[in-house]
């Protein structure tokens, strides 16, 4: 898959942080000759049907507004603003009909988010049927990420996550293949070395890794693996589970989205 349409979400009041808020979506979006397409709303009204924006808020959205588009203008990217008021339904609906339309969704994590950011990420992982990268605003991405961890577990989730991540992985110097080899098992035909072999035939360079949990989390693992290996970005599935499941057994989903990685992180439900 090309990645020629990024679909991103801006908030209002962020307006005069617009350009470091959108950084890694400038950067794929010049890398990758990409279109890149704003949605400009207020995250806390995430819960209900927006309303017609007053005075205060249009302002907001038009100094966001004039900050994406002189830094699109200066990197040469292709860009549209959407604001609220082209939309008359739920925010995270609205993102995740616009992303089906779209090759991927860049949101960019600012801290630990509340309701109305993981209605957000959870319509568009979970409703889109396209991949997501969750981007930490703190170490947004200016370049192409050089060295990518990918988790693989043979579940179609990360099948779908890596395959959507192709494009990133083809233009790595080198992709790390981790299994947690104590988390579940996999038969022969699933194993990270037989993906690697995949990966190798898109144009990657990629190596296997087995990985034990030991007493960690599986993401907490994972990110080990990422800082010891200085990834830059890791490609994961999502699954939703159960409340209890996440509960009894944790969920590497749930905990990607509770808060904000050290890293950016590549998804695909």
């Amino acid at each position: 898959m090309a990645i020629k349409t990024i679909l991103t979400h801006l908030d209002p009041s962020l307006a005069t942080e617009a350009e470091a808020a959108t950084t890694t979506q400038l950067t794929l979006a010049e890398a990758f000759s990409a279109h890149l397409t704003a949605l400009i709303f207020p995250i806390d009204t995430a819960l209900t049907a927006p309303s017609p924006a007053d005075d205060a808020t249009r302002q907001l959205e038009d100094r966001a507004v004039d900050h994406l588009s002189a830094a699109a203008q200066r990197r040469c990217v292709a860009y549209d603003v959407r604001k609220r008021t082209s939309y008359a339904y739920g925010n995270g609906e609205a993102f995740a009909d616009h992303l089906r339309v779209s090759d991927l969704a860049v949101l960019t994590q600012h801290g630990a988010p509340g309701i109305g950011a993981q209605i957000l990420q959870q319509a568009a992982i979970f409703d889109s049927g396209r991949p997501v990268l969750l981007a930490p605003g703190v170490r947004p991405l200016v370049r192409l990420p050089q060295r990518i961890l990918v988790a693989w577990d043979a579940t179609p989730a990360s099948v779908r996550a890596i395959h959507g991540a192709l494009p990133l992985i083809g233009a790595a110097t080198e992709t790390i293949i981790a299994t947690v080899t104590d988390d579940k098992e996999l038969r022969a035909g699933q194993s990270g070395i037989e993906l690697a072999h995949l990966l190798a035939r898109h144009g990657a360079k990629p190596r296997f890794m087995a990985l034990q949990r030991g007493s960690a989390s599986v993401l907490e693992r994972l990110l080990a693996a990422a800082a010891d290996t200085e990834a830059e970005m890791l490609v994961m599935g999502a699954a939703r589970h159960a409340p209890l499941h996440n509960l009894m057994l944790g969920s590497a989903t749930q905990d990607v989205l509770a808060t904000v990685p050290a890293l950016p992180v590549f998804l695909a439900a």
